[in-house]
């Protein structure tokens, strides 16, 4: 290829991006220009909401499995600590899969075509998933065999279906936000956490209380046969083609990412966001356990508790998101969590565990509601022309984050004090309502700067 050749499309491709910032249209309605074709190109949210819920429960069904049921699963079993631990490994592709995402997005959109292939990527993917957990069950129930003898082959069977899970999730991602106006991309993202607070109940409790009544092997074809199912709402879609300006001859990759400052600017957002809310929620747990509370009303915190508080809070961050769009309704969220942090570290020394209850439920509700809005507000710096790169990046850097965060909150806990570790996450979720803020203030003068412009040399 000519150097004239290749400068022409790097231009093509910014021209395109500049003339829809322009305009003015969020990468959700980009589908809605005008065009030669009277094909349709943005389904309904009557359609894509319930496609993508069974999805994203489909995805945390896994990952609450690998990580939450199986070390139970293990240990209860029989199998050495070394063992279950292991199981922690199996997050690893939720953090690296940024790497592997423009491969995704390349097969997702065709280079040059109008053709979408998110629906056929995720269906496979659901499928492929089904398959493992169904394979696994089924040579465990022929063979016999003990889950400590079987539990390599376990870990390896489940690291594979945690590795097409996130590879799923770029293409499903990239779906939700091309088929999701902007209007509507609140009610998408409280789909999506509350998507994982299902899944996360399905894949632990539901996992094991399966595998008490029927064993561990059926227990994983049930929950294969569960993913099939789920998949059928995505099932009788029919995605529409992309728009004419968009089917430039554009290949996604993570450079075309990065050098986008409004990808910049979203990562800082998650690093200031999650950051205070990564160091404390390893340690609920444990800090309630220190204050006297037992092992099973733990078991009904992180349950009952947790899976309520956190769907109202995703309920009401889809409200929060009509109300205040953008980046105004990351900052109400932002400064509640700030301030329900801020009380929970002034009562850790003494309030009695029914105040202590009450404020880490407010603490997984306004989770709830954070993810919702901060979701719906890094979807609007996504291109058009690789929406599933940018959104997985995004993502990918939440994930690393929870792994680094959920470290560093233990050492300070343990060396510290618990009061330290909820005191310097209240801070830092301060200084981030006020970077927010700034941020928002920033946008009001410069509204056009926010809606997806590329960073072209």
């Amino acid at each position: 290829m000519s150097l004239n050749t290749r400068n022409h499309k790097v231009k093509l491709r910014s021209t395109v991006e500049q003339q829809l910032m322009a305009s003015a249209i969020s990468a959700a309605d980009y589908s809605c220009m005008s065009t030669s074709s009277s094909t349709p190109r943005r389904l309904t949210a009557t359609q894509v909401l319930p496609a993508i819920a069974g999805i994203y429960v489909s995805q945390t069904i896994i990952t609450a499995l690998t990580t939450q049921a199986l070390p139970s699963l293990l240990r209860s079993e029989g199998a050495s600590l070394t063992v279950a631990s292991l199981a922690a490994l199996l997050w690893m592709p939720w953090g690296i899969r940024f790497l592997w995402a423009p491969w995704v997005e390349r097969m997702r959109l065709p280079p040059g075509r109008l053709e979408r292939r998110s629906r056929s990527l995720v269906l496979k993917g659901q499928w492929l998933m089904a398959a493992i957990l169904v394979l696994l069950g089924l040579v465990s129930l022929v063979s016999q065999v003990s889950l400590d003898s079987f539990a390599i082959w376990l870990l390896a069977g489940l690291l594979l279906a945690a590795m097409v899970a996130a590879s799923t999730d770029v293409a499903c991602d990239g779906f939700t936000v091309e088929q999701l106006a902007g209007q509507q991309r609140g009610w998408g993202n409280a789909v999506q956490v509350g998507g994982s607070y299902v899944g996360a109940t399905l894949g632990a409790g539901g996992f094991l209380l399966v595998a008490g009544k029927a064993g561990w092997p059926t227990a994983l074809v049930v929950v294969g046969l569960a993913i099939v199912l789920l998949g059928l709402p995505m099932l009788r879609l029919r995605e529409p083609l992309r728009d004419q300006a968009l089917a430039v001859d554009h290949r996604p990759g993570l450079w075309h990412a990065l050098r986008r400052p409004q990808v910049r600017i979203g990562l800082l957002m998650i690093l200031l966001s999650s950051v205070g809310v990564r160091l404390t929620l390893g340690m609920f747990g444990p800090f309630m356990l220190d204050r006297g509370m037992s092992l099973e009303q733990v078991g009904w915190l992180f349950s009952s508790l947790h899976i309520g508080a956190g769907l109202t809070g995703a309920v009401l961050g889809g409200l929060l998101v009509r109300i205040a769009p953008g980046w105004r309704a990351v900052w109400i969220a932002v400064g509640l969590k700030a301030c329900v942090l801020l009380v929970l570290t002034l009562a850790a020394l003494a309030a009695s565990l029914t105040v202590l209850t009450i404020l880490v439920g407010l603490t997984f509700a306004v989770l709830g509601c954070l993810w919702v809005a901060l979701y719906s507000a890094l979807m609007k710096l996504t291109s058009p022309l690789q929406a599933g790169v940018d959104f997985t990046v995004f993502q990918s850097a939440d994930a690393l984050l929870a792994m680094a965060g959920g470290v560093a909150g233990g050492w300070l806990a343990e060396h510290l004090g618990y009061h330290f570790c909820f005191g310097l996450a209240s801070t830092l979720m301060v200084i981030a309502t006020g970077v927010v803020w700034r941020h928002v203030c920033t946008e009001k003068s410069a509204p056009v700067a926010s809606q997806g412009a590329v960073h072209a040399r």
